[in-house]
């Protein structure tokens, strides 16, 4: 089993149209993920299937964002 990033696999190892048939997916969604710089690592398995993962940082959401409930005030 061996791990590489999106860019090394379509560098060495493929074209986006064959990364999609073996993730079954659209060759425009490996396009999409390839340009958008996301950090996707595909996993090549002992027995010749794939598998992909995209680690994101926790929260995912922009830290600026207003809470959906503003915080309650106490009336004297």
């Amino acid at each position: 089993m061996k791990t590489v990033t999106l860019g090394e696999y379509l560098a060495t190892h493929g074209t986006q149209s064959d990364l999609a048939k073996a993730l079954e997916i659209q060759q425009s969604a490996v396009s999409q993920m390839h340009r958008s710089g996301r950090n996707i690592n595909i996993t090549l398995m002992d027995d010749g299937s794939l598998s992909a993962y995209e680690i994101k940082p926790i929260p995912a959401r922009n830290q600026l964002l207003k809470p959906i409930h503003p915080p309650r005030t106490s009336v004297a």
